[in-house]
C-alpha cells in the first residue's frame, strides 16, 4: 500500500502558440479545467497502475474541491483528505505548440495539510510513503522523520525545488529530481548534479529524470540508466508525476529499481503522447501492452 501525502489542485490549462512574455496578452487556442496537483497526479498514476493508494491532503470548502477530487475519489482512498477554510489549490498552466509548459501554482488549502493525518496504524500498513514539496515543508519534514523510523520506503520528489536540510534529505530512501531540480539541489549542497554525485553527497538513493534522455539513479553506489520512449510529444504536463507515481507503484509491488524505472519511463512516455494532466495518465493495461516493456521479459 502507498500513502501519498501531497497536493490536490485544479488546473486551468491554456493552449497557446507561444509562451506569453512580460506585459503581453495572448489569445489561447483552447482552454480546459482539469484535476491536478503533484500529490494527486502521483497518487492517481500509482492507482491506475494497480496500487492501493491512500491520499492524504486538504481541499477547500469551495466549488473547486469536487473537481480536484473527482478522479481520486474513484481510484484512491480519500477519507484522509481534509476540508478547510482556505481555497482549494489551483494552477495556471500554459502549453505551447511544442508541448512545453509553464506553470504557476497557488497552494491554498495544500499548506494546511497535516502529517498527523497519517496515523501510526496507517503508517505501519504502508510499503511506500510518497511526498512532494507543494505542502507545508515542516509537515513534510515531520513525516519524513516518522517514515525513517518505520519499515516503509520514503520517496521524496523534490518538486518544486525548495531548500531542504541535508540531514532531512539523508533520511529519505529515494529522492527524485528532474534536471532543473538536480541543478538546484547540487547548488545548495556544493556538489555535482548527477544522480551519482548527489547520492554520494547525501548518502541516500537519488533518481534524476532526464527528459528525452531517460532517467538515471544511484543507490548504494550502484548506477542505473534507462532510456526514454521515442514519442511525438503532445503535452508534458503531469508526465513527471506519472513517472514518480508508477515508479512508486512498481516498487510497492517489489519490483527491482531498474525494472520499476523502465516501467515508469514507459508510462511517462505514454503521458507525453497525450494531451491533458490527469487525463493523460495511462492505466496498467496501457503500460503492459507497450512494446517498450518487451525488454523486461
Amino acid at each position: 500500500m502507498i500513502i501519498t501525502f501531497g497536493s490536490i489542485n485544479v488546473d486551468f490549462v491554456y493552449e497557446v502558440d507561444e509562451m506569453p512574455q512580460p506585459g503581453q496578452t495572448l489569445l489561447a487556442r483552447k482552454f480546459r479545467t482539469e484535476s491536478g496537483g503533484k500529490g494527486a497526479n502521483q497518487a492517481l498514476a500509482a492507482a491506475r497502475d494497480g496500487a492501493e493508494v491512500v491520499m492524504v491532503g486538504a481541499v477547500g470548502n469551495d466549488s473547486l474541491a469536487a473537481i480536484g477530487l473527482q478522479n481520486l475519489a474513484s481510484a484512491t482512498d480519500i477519507s484522509r483528505v481534509s476540508r478547510v477554510s482556505e481555497p482549494t489549490g489551483n494552477a495556471s498552466i500554459h502549453i505551447d505548440s511544442k508541448g512545453r509548459n509553464m506553470i504557476v501554482v497557488a497552494a491554498g488549502a495544500n499548506l494546511t495539510a497535516s502529517s498527523d493525518t497519517v496515523e501510526d496504524e496507517l503508517l505501519e500498513r504502508a510499503n511506500v510513503v510518497l511526498m512532494q514539496l507543494e505542502n507545508d515543508m515542516a509537515q513534510v519534514e515531520m513525516l519524513i522523520r516518522r517514515v525513517s523510523a518505520s519499515k516503509a520506503m520514503s520517496i521524496l520528489n523534490l518538486a518544486p525545488a525548495f531548500p531542504v536540510g541535508e540531514e532531512v534529505l539523508s533520511l529519505c530512501d529515494l529522492i527524485v529530481v528532474n534536471e532543473d531540480e538536480a541543478e538546484a539541489l547540487a547548488g545548495w549542497l556544493g556538489c555535482g548534479s548527477s544522480a551519482n554525485a548527489l547520492s554520494a553527497r547525501l548518502g541516500t538513493g537519488v533518481l534524476r529524470t532526464l527528459g528525452g534522455d531517460g532517467a538515471e539513479a544511484c543507490v548504494d553506489g550502484r548506477e542505473i540508466h534507462v532510456t526514454a520512449l521515442p514519442i511525438d510529444v503532445q503535452d508534458t504536463t503531469a508526465a513527471g508525476d506519472c513517472f514518480v507515481g508508477v515508479l512508486a507503484s512498481a516498487l510497492d509491488r517489489g519490483m527491482p529499481l531498474e525494472v520499476a524505472m523502465e516501467r515508469a519511463s514507459v508510462a511517462a512516455g505514454i503521458a507525453c503522447s497525450r494531451r491533458g494532466s490527469q487525463s493523460s495518465i495511462p492505466s496498467a493495461v496501457d503500460i503492459d501492452k507497450h512494446p517498450g516493456l518487451l525488454t523486461l521479459a
